[in-house]
């Protein structure tokens, strides 16, 4: 994947969390970050007791920005 900022090749790997990974809309920090609890949020990768959670996320080292494409069901890992 080419990085959309700089066009330079991009890094694939994971983003990894014990927790549910979400999105939440707004720049202040939650209390209580499940998405479930806020609207317009979006979870990029459910929970799984045993697993973790991760999603499928793409660096650019130069531009020193990840992206994750959560339109795509399968960079949820959980969703394999």
């Amino acid at each position: 994947m080419n990085c959309p900022y700089c066009s330079r090749e991009m890094e694939k790997g994971l983003i990894q969390s014990p927790n549910e990974i979400a999105w939440i809309k707004g720049d202040k920090r939650k209390l209580f970050a499940k998405a479930d609890l806020h609207p317009d949020s979006v979870v990029l990768s459910e929970l799984s007791l045993i697993k973790g959670s991760a999603v499928v996320a793409y660096r650019c080292i130069s531009c020193c920005k990840v992206i994750i494409d959560y339109g795509d069901e399968a960079s949820d890992l959980n969703n394999r």
